[in-house]
C-alpha cells in the first residue's frame, strides 16, 4: 500500500516507531550489549526532577535499562484503557487505582523483597479496596502522606495551650483561643475541596473507614442484596464533629480560599490549619520565623484511640502485560529500596511505610510520628468514593447551611446512584 492509502493513526504508529529506532542507539553507544527501555507513568509534577534522578542513578547501576518517564497525570488511566500502558505506574492509591487491580491489570509483586519490608498496616489499608485474588499484592506504598492540625507554636505558648491529646483538649483549646480574640482554626472553604480535610479527621476518628466501605453497595446486584451501612447510620456523630469544628473558624471562612488560608495563617491570624504537609512550605515562605507543628486531631477522650490520617501518596505497580517484567521488577526493587524510600519522603515531609523506618528529621510533621510507627493511622475517606461523586461540594453545602441529616441523605443516594450503573 502506498503512503497516501495509509491511515493517519498509523503514519503517527510510523512516525512513532522510527523516531524511537533514532534514539535507541544513541541509548547503546554509552551501554554495552542490549538495553531494555521501559515506562515510568507518573502524574506528580513536582517530583519529576527528583525522579530523573532517580532514574540517572537506576540507569548507572542497571546499564542494560533506561527508563523514560513519562510524568503527563492523564496519561495513566487512558494508558490503560487503550492497551497501552506504561510498564511501571505510580499513583495515590485509591478507588480509581483500586479498579484496575480488580481487573487484573497489575501484577503480583509479593515475591519482591519489599513486600516483606513494609508496615503490613500500609499493605493492609492498599488490599483493603480489593485484589485480584486474595493470594496476591499489586502495588507497594512508596510514601505516606500523613495530614494533621498544623499549629503555631508560639501562639500556643503565648496562651499556655498544650497540643491536645483528647477532644475535650482540643474544645478547651479553641475556646481559650476564642476568648483571647483569636480565631482558633482558619478556614477557607471557598475553596471545597480543602473541607476533605477536617472532614477526614473527624470521620477517621469516628468511624473504621476501611470496614464501613468494604460493607457500601458496590454493584446494581449488591443494592439488590442490600446492606445495613449507611451514611446515614454511620457517620451522624462525625457530621456533628466537623460542624462543631467549622463553628471556631472565622466569620467569613466561606469567602477564603486557600490562598487567603495560607498568608493569614502565616501572619499569625489564627492558632490552627487543616490542611496537609503540601502547606507547610508555602506557610514557611511567607513567614519564614514561624514555628509549626502538627498533631492528629482527637476524637474521644482516650488519647490511645487517636490516630492520624494518611493518603497512600505513592504506590507503585506493575502492569501485568509487560513483555519487560524482569526489567520493570528491578526498578521496582530499586526504588523501594531503604534508602530511597527514605531519602525521598524526608524530602516532601511524607513518612516512609517500611518497616523500622527511620524517624523523620522534620519538626513540623514529627508530631505524627508515633502514630506513623505504632501502625496507628487511616486512610483519608475522601480516597473511598468514586470520582462521579461530588463529595466536596456536598462538603461545602453543609458548611454552608449546617444541615447533616440532609448532607447523609445526599451522600447515600449518589453511592447508591452509582452503584445501580455498575453490573
Amino acid at each position: 500500500m502506498s503512503p497516501a492509502g495509509l491511515s493517519r493513526r498509523r503514519l503517527l504508529l510510523l512516525a512513532t516507531v522510527a523516531a524511537a529506532g533514532l534514539a535507541l542507539p544513541a541509548c547503546s553507544k554509552s551501554r554495552a550489549g542490549a538495553v531494555t527501555t521501559i515506562r515510568l507513568q507518573q502524574g506528580k509534577p513536582e517530583v519529576v526532577d527528583y525522579f530523573n534522578s532517580l532514574i540517572r542513578d537506576f540507569e548507572a547501576k542497571n546499564p542494560d535499562i533506561h527508563v523514560v518517564q513519562d510524568f503527563n497525570g492523564g496519561n495513566w488511566v487512558p494508558g490503560l484503557i487503550r492497551d497501552d500502558p506504561a510498564d511501571v505506574v505510580t499513583n495515590a492509591y485509591s478507588v480509581t487505582t483500586s479498579d484496575f487491580t480488580k481487573k487484573g491489570i497489575f501484577a503480583d509483586l509479593s515475591d519482591l523483597p519489599a513486600a516483606g519490608m513494609t508496615d503490613p498496616k500500609a499493605l493492609e489499608l492498599i488490599n483493603s479496596f480489593g485484589r485480584y485474588k486474595e493470594s496476591e499484592l499489586n502495588a507497594l506504598p512508596f510514601s505516606l502522606a500523613a495530614a494533621g492540625v498544623i499549629y503555631n507554636k508560639d501562639l500556643f505558648a503565648e496562651h499556655g495551650v498544650e497540643v491536645p491529646t483528647t477532644w475535650s483538649d482540643f474544645l478547651a483549646a479553641c475556646e481559650t483561643f476564642k476568648d483571647a480574640g483569636l480565631t482558633p482554626v482558619y478556614g477557607t472553604f471557598k475553596d471545597s475541596w480543602t473541607l476533605g480535610q477536617p472532614y477526614g479527621y473527624v470521620s477517621g476518628g469516628n468511624v473504621d473507614l476501611a470496614g464501613f466501605f468494604s460493607r457500601m453497595p458496590r454493584t446494581s446486584a449488591d443494592l439488590e442484596i442490600g446492606s445495613e451501612a449507611t451514611f446515614g447510620r454511620t457517620f451522624k456523630t462525625a457530621t456533628d464533629n466537623f460542624l462543631t469544628v467549622l463553628g471556631y473558624m472565622q466569620d467569613d471562612a466561606g469567602s477564603r480560599g486557600y490562598t487567603d488560608g495560607n498568608a493569614a495563617f502565616a501572619k499569625g491570624k489564627a492558632a490552627m490549619y487543616m490542611q496537609g504537609p503540601w502547606a507547610l512550605s508555602e506557610l514557611t515562605t511567607i513567614n519564614p520565623d514561624i514555628k509549626l507543628g502538627t498533631f492528629a486531631l482527637p476524637m474521644s477522650d482516650d488519647p490511645e484511640e487517636t490516630q492520624a490520617q494518611v493518603t497512600l501518596d505513592m504506590t507503585f505497580s506493575i502492569t501485568r502485560s509487560t513483555p519487560r517484567m524482569d526489567a520493570a521488577k528491578r526498578f521496582v526493587s530499586y526504588l523501594m529500596e531503604p534508602a530511597v524510600v527514605t531519602a525521598y519522603n524526608n524530602k516532601f515531609s511524607a513518612f516512609s511505610p517500611l518497616k523500622g523506618a527511620a524517624k523523620t528529621p522534620n519538626e513540623q510533621v514529627a508530631g505524627l510520628q508515633p502514630l506513623i510507627a505504632g501502625g496507628k493511622y487511616y486512610l483519608n475517606m475522601t480516597n473511598y468514593f468514586p470520582p462521579a461523586i461530588t463529595l466536596n461540594n456536598y462538603f461545602q453545602t453543609l458548611a454552608l447551611n449546617g444541615e447533616a441529616d440532609a448532607f447523609l441523605s445526599t451522600l447515600d443516594d449518589a453511592w447508591h446512584r452509582v452503584a445501580a450503573r455498575n453490573a
